[in-house]
């Protein structure tokens, strides 16, 4: 979500510190402990976004590939960096709304059920944001000079 695997381990740390500091704020009743993380991890997200806004770049370059497994027609027409640097272009372009669903089920590889408990939807809009989110990507993957399969038949 915030592009930095730097800023990522700073949230992480953050999300347990809040964890650690007020334990009592987790209701098992409520959901799954990983719901409650990933929910406290959403919310202190954008801040950190907005503060390294400049920094673009996607370290951990397994997760990157991850996003570009979930269609496999993409990963044939970029190669090695290039494909690395046009997704994490691509990726950090989306909105909000859409990268939260990329990032959970394709990088964190929730199920869509999970994944709707920490957005708080159901598993229909994640299902319905993700198909929507890749449909993006495709098209921004494409606008940056990649061709899918399709397009070279």
């Amino acid at each position: 979500m915030t592009g930095s695997v730097a800023a990522a381990e700073d949230i992480t740390q953050d999300v347990f510190i809040q964890l650690i500091c007020k334990p009592s704020s987790y209701d098992a009743s409520k959901g799954p402990l990983p719901a409650y993380l990933f929910g406290i991890t959403r919310n202190l997200a954008p801040a950190s976004i907005r503060s390294t806004q400049g920094n673009l770049a996607l370290d951990d370059v397994a997760e990157a590939e991850m996003v570009l497994a979930a269609d496999s027609e993409l990963i044939d027409c970029l190669s090695g960096s290039e494909a690395l640097d046009s997704l994490r272009r691509a990726l950090l372009a989306l909105p909000e709304l859409y990268r939260e669903v990329v990032v959970l089920c394709d990088l964190e590889e929730m199920t869509y059920a999970d994944a709707a408990t920490v957005l708080e939807c159901s598993a229909g809009t994640i299902a319905s944001r993700l198909h929507r989110a890749r449909n993006i990507l495709r098209a921004k993957l494409v606008a940056q000079g990649g061709r899918t399969a399709q397009d070279k038949r």
